[in-house]
């Protein structure tokens, strides 16, 4: 069988290495210059990091499995338990120990009084005492952290994670994107405290998520090398605007979502999409030896409107990852923040962001480099009506002939550990197609 597979993301690189696996010809086309989708380096002085997506979530080991079938188990690498930061109007703090997407586990939570202070803490431990179908009706999530906690820990703990992770705001998220079966779980234990910590109970034993030493854009590589070995074709520069223009192929998969430039899926559209510009910044500082705000730090909205950071987050890079550190040098360190206006991400704005995130003067000839990449990313899973587009492109797919799949994250889900299964079984479900 000939498979034609339209995107060099890991998605399409997943299903190609496993057709390939299984004997049949792959091709794949590729508009970009390059593989990798979200994933891609940068150089900074002669350093490879990643200017995209910097880690994978361990959960259901699909990524973790394949990583070790990429003969890459020695260079699986855990972040430092340094824990991470919220800023808001100037002022840092340090997250509360325990939680779950900023949600506290109790009011007696290390570090919950200094991020929110004594009235915080009277509203988390008055949230144990409501009755449980309190918030079971909310429209969003923010809706439900408000009738549970009330305004300050929406804005100081749970906005600033939605914004930094999800580039959404609380109003716009759905509950059950953040917490699936939140509500069914808030009825049975009684407080969201009571989940949390039900939760965290459960969670995968150690770190939540891991990378690859030298960066996730040697997973790629290993990919990549993987199919070309098993005879995968590669196209780069290859923009489709039908499924026609698809070389000779008996099947194909479709990993990029539908589009006015790439309208495969009739009228269906997987909806707007968000930008988000990422800059790096080498820095020559010793004062961040010291890991001033862990690994990074999540920006709230601001309640005054006058703070002059831009950015919505920012990562120590060096601080999170012990093979940068040990690669960068004594006294320099990394840092990536990430704009969700790319007219704000010039390399001045994001080192003033800096030395007000990280409470360290920071100037212009510490900067030994710098690197932008502006992101095209599809539209959030989690945001408001999302399902119901989701469930409409899903509804498009099906009425594909047998022989067009179509994956990836606009229609797996958020991140490696939704894409890489999803791959595997689209390719593997090629096979009984007659």
């Amino acid at each position: 069988m000939r498979v034609a597979i339209v995107g060099a993301g890991v998605a399409g690189l997943v299903a190609a290495r496993r057709l390939a696996q299984l004997g049949h010809g792959v091709r794949v086309l590729e508009a970009a210059d390059a593989p990798g989708g979200m994933i891609r380096p940068a150089r900074l002085a002669g350093l490879q990091i990643d200017i995209g997506a910097e880690a994978f979530a361990v959960r259901g080991g699909a990524v973790a499995e394949l990583v070790v079938e990429l003969g890459l188990t020695a260079e699986l690498v855990e972040p430092r338990a340094l824990g991470s930061w919220g800023y808001q109007d100037g002022e840092a703090y340090a997250q509360p120990k325990g939680g779950l997407f900023g949600l506290p586990p109790g009011p007696d939570a290390a570090g919950l009084e200094a991020a929110v202070g004594p009235e915080g803490v009277a509203a988390v431990a008055h949230e144990a005492t409501l009755d449980p179908h309190i918030g079971a009706d909310a429209a969003n999530l923010a809706d439900l952290v408000r009738a549970r906690y009330g305004e300050r820990i929406l804005h100081r703990l749970v906005a600033p994670v939605t914004r930094g992770v999800y580039s959404l705001d609380p109003e716009l998220m759905r509950v059950d994107a953040l917490l699936p079966g939140v509500l069914e779980q808030l009825r049975k234990h009684g407080s969201l405290g009571a989940v949390v910590r039900d939760r965290r109970a459960a969670a995968w034993p150690g770190a939540l998520v891991r990378s690859v030493r030298g960066g996730m854009h040697r997973f790629v590589a290993a990919l990549v090398a993987d199919c070309e070995r098993l005879g995968v074709a590669f196209e780069y520069g290859a923009r489709l605007r039908h499924l026609d223009e698809l070389p000779e192929h008996d099947s194909a998969i479709v990993t990029v979502p539908p589009s006015d430039d790439f309208p495969y899926l009739g009228g269906a559209r997987a909806g707007e999409g968000v930008l988000s510009e990422v800059v790096a910044l080498l820095l020559d500082a010793p004062a961040l030896d010291a890991h001033p705000r862990g690994t990074g730090l999540l920006v709230a909205p601001s309640a005054s409107g006058a703070d002059p950071v831009r950015a919505k987050a920012l990562t120590h890079v060096t601080a999170k990852w012990p093979w940068l550190d040990e690669a960068t040098g004594a006294g320099r360190h990394i840092v990536r923040l990430s704009y969700a206006n790319p007219a704000d991400a010039s390399p001045q704005q994001a080192l003033a962001d800096a030395s007000a995130l990280l409470g360290t003067p920071l100037d212009a000839e510490q900067l030994v480099d710098q690197a932008r990449q502006l992101w095209h990313m599809p539209p959030p899973p989690a945001r408001l009506g999302a399902a119901q587009t989701r469930a409409k492109l899903q509804d498009a797919v099906a009425d594909l002939p047998p022989n067009i799949r179509c994956i990836g994250t606009w229609i797996a889900g958020t991140g490696l550990a939704s894409v890489v299964p999803q791959a595997n079984q689209v390719a593997q479900e090629l096979q009984n197609v007659d």
